[in-house]
């Protein structure tokens, strides 16, 4: 209990309502030694309440959609090596006979304050099938905001791998993670902070993309970083208004001499969006040798430094998801 409270002393609300008496902790092992094999009989036995819920699954692959509905739950594996969650699904299949994408990921949310911790998610329609079109991994509704990643490799076989989309208000956070995918494998509405994490973009077009159209605050960070792909393929582009900020990473040569650039329908000129705050698009390294084309060259603006630009910065002091990432950690150890 004194461990959670010292951490109480700098976090915010939520985090201060965590103790290590009201934490529910349940356990998921696909060889029967633990109370569910199933992951989501775990998260549907959960009490309709905001009690901070661990839910520690044991290693195999979990071939099921999850579907999370309720505040406050991280789902811990055993290792991205360990655990994975498994399931095949393209869009527009889904679609077809259902009203929205929900359901059309392999890992659905319509909650605040989830973790996805030491795990893999896979969605392998592409794999299966070799059709690359879209197919989430992770998708986030517009109720879904303050989520972490951490220690996760996230893939899809196609289009839109890690797709949280709250447009108004989301905030996510995620560290040393591997994401794959193909066009817009990561593509955030809102605030986003990426680090020490690996992008492999499997399509000659863009990898990253970001919304930041309701609030010119709105901005993606990723530092630290590597991106990978096949040859040709490009760092970004968007639709929407969008801030992008690239601190401290490593660019491969297949990476084309291609800037973040905003798509547009010339031929449909009613579908291209706003343009209020023109290209935000912001570089620094510490090694030079990452500037392997011109349009990574340093360019920050002039009120902030790179050394600034953390996960806090980002969120403007809203949220510290370090510091609950740190907490949520801590609880899940004391429990092994």
């Amino acid at each position: 209990m004194q461990k959670a409270l010292q951490l109480c002393t700098l976090s915010l609300l939520f985090i201060c309502s965590i103790s290590f008496a009201d934490i529910i902790r349940l356990q998921v092992a696909q060889s029967g030694d633990a109370p569910f094999r199933s992951i989501q009989q775990a998260i549907n036995s959960l009490p309709d309440n905001d009690t901070q819920a661990i839910i520690q699954i044991g290693p195999g692959v979990y071939a099921e959609k999850i579907y999370l509905t309720r505040n406050k739950v991280a789902l811990i594996g055993a290792g991205m090596d360990n655990t994975e969650i498994r399931a095949a699904e393209l869009r527009t299949n889904w679609l077809k006979q259902h009203p929205s994408d929900w359901g059309a990921a392999v890992v659905n949310i319509r909650a605040s304050d989830i973790a996805l911790l030491n795990i893999s998610i896979v969605n392998s329609y592409g794999e299966l099938t070799g059709d690359n079109e879209h197919q989430f991994a992770v998708r986030g509704f517009e109720q879904a905001t303050r989520i972490i990643t951490a220690d996760c490799r996230i893939i899809a076989g196609g289009a839109d791998t890690l797709s949280l989309w709250n447009k108004t208000d989301g905030m996510y956070y995620h560290h040393n993670c591997y994401f794959e995918g193909h066009t817009d494998m990561v593509c955030p509405r809102g605030w986003a902070f990426f680090s020490n994490s690996v992008f492999m973009n499997k399509k000659a077009y863009a990898t990253l993309w970001h919304d930041g159209e309701l609030n010119p605050q709105q901005k993606m960070v990723v530092r630290d970083s590597r991106f990978e792909g096949v040859p040709g393929f490009m760092l970004g582009r968007r639709h929407y208004d969008a801030q992008f900020y690239l601190i401290n990473n490593r660019y491969s040569h297949n990476m084309a001499d291609k800037p973040i650039f905003r798509h547009n329908y010339p031929a449909e000129p009613e579908r291209n969006r706003a343009n209020l705050w023109g290209d935000r698009y912001y570089f620094s390294h510490t090694d030079n040798k990452q500037v392997i084309y011109p349009l990574l060259q340093t360019h920050l603006p002039d009120d902030v430094t790179a050394e600034q630009i953390t996960a806090k910065w980002t969120f403007a002091g809203r949220w510290d998801p370090e510091l609950q990432l740190k907490t949520l950690l801590q609880l899940n150890e004391e429990n092994q």
